[in-house]
């Protein structure tokens, strides 16, 4: 086939909300083809993340992915045929059950599939069935692509990307703080909030001028647990110093202003949130586990610390926060790490991929 022809990638996600990390750069990368690709994306149903790739311009279908026990031959029947109709040179599935759809489909009808895997611990009995419906494997860190070391296809190690444009002149989107750390992400028990909180306990205690902003919001599954974050420290004296902003569409603002941002993950595949911050030359601070040691180098643009060593994080936010001339130099340092991470960089990579794909098919 010649690639400089129009290719037609259907794009296929079981989200159709703003989950995570991974939409957003699902978003991006749709959003940066070059022209000669046309972006397709397949969701189960409609949601905010639909919502802004139809805004671009994406075109949109919706097919049913029911958990694979709830699953009927008459849905694989329907998805055979569906996808059939849009005609697609590649199907691009964003996480394990739209790769797992995607790859039956993709087995009757000849068509290569490609599972781009965001998520660094493994899926149990899914991982073995992609290995035989997955014909090529995206990672976006080394890390995950450990989880595939058995894997029989291609693997390929490409890091997500993101539009790298820093914003110094922003306002102060928090003028009643001179100083504030921040917490950027889906709240989870996997992101270990109480952590990050205790974190900010400790350094609250050194400067009653600091503050907290956690940016964020809970899922319907999840709300059980910030509730109970939030009871564990109502009552601790600089509680009224924490911000929670829940969901916010921008956060570009926060990142600008803020002293450091701080990661207390219990898994990361990669890390998006790091390199956002990075891009606005603002430090970082994380727990070392999965892709995070990828992103940035500890003691340049930011300080890596051992999982759940909550104090050791205290030692270097109050460093950070202590000296100015730290902070420039990791900020500096930060936005030009973040150039490693642009979407031009993983957009080209990825089109590799479709090329290879395509004239091996």
């Amino acid at each position: 086939m010649d690639v400089e022809k129009l290719m037609r990638v259907v794009y296929l996600s079981q989200f159709p909300n703003m989950v995570g990390g991974g939409e957003y750069s699902l978003l991006d990368l749709m959003d940066n083809l070059p022209k000669s690709i046309e972006p397709v994306l397949v969701t189960p149903s409609e949601g905010v993340f639909t919502d802004k790739a139809k805004k671009k311009n994406i075109r949109h279908v919706t097919l049913p992915m029911p958990p694979l026990k709830q699953a009927r031959f008459s849905t694989f029947s329907a998805w055979r045929k569906a996808i059939k109709a849009l005609k697609p040179d590649i199907l691009h599935a964003n996480n394990s059950r739209a790769a797992f759809y995607a790859g039956v489909a993709g087995k009757q009808l000849g068509i290569p599939v490609i599972f781009h895997c965001r998520v660094f611990h493994p899926d149990g009995l899914m991982d073995t069935l992609l290995q035989r419906l997955v014909d090529v494997m995206i990672c976006n860190s080394e890390a995950v692509a450990q989880r595939f070391v058995e894997f029989p296809k291609p693997v390929h190690v490409i890091y997500n990307g993101l539009s790298i444009t820093p914003f110094p002149n922003l306002a102060n989107p928090l003028p009643s703080a001179d100083k504030y750390v921040l917490f950027v992400g889906r709240i989870t028990a996997e992101k270990q909030l109480e952590h990050a909180l205790e974190v900010f306990g400790a350094l609250a205690t050194q400067d009653e001028g600091l503050h907290f902003v956690i940016v964020g919001g809970a899922g319907p599954e999840d709300e059980g647990y910030l509730e109970q974050v939030k009871d564990a420290y109502a009552n601790q004296s600089w509680f009224k110093r924490v911000h929670w902003l829940g969901f916010c569409h921008d956060v570009t603002k926060w990142y600008v202003h803020a002293s450091a941002l701080i990661l207390t993950s219990k898994h990361e595949g990669f890390g998006r949130v790091l390199v956002e911050a990075m891009a606005q030359a603002t430090p970082v601070v994380a727990y070392a586990v999965g892709g995070v040691p990828e992103v940035f180098d500890d003691g340049v643009e930011g300080r890596l610390i051992a999982p759940d060593s909550t104090q050791a994080m205290v030692s270097a936010c109050s460093d950070i926060l202590q000296h100015q001339e730290l902070r420039g130099c990791m900020g500096k340092a930060g936005l030009k790490r973040a150039q490693h991470f642009s979407i031009e960089k993983h957009v080209r990579d990825v089109v590799e991929v479709y090329k290879t794909v395509v004239n091996h098919a």
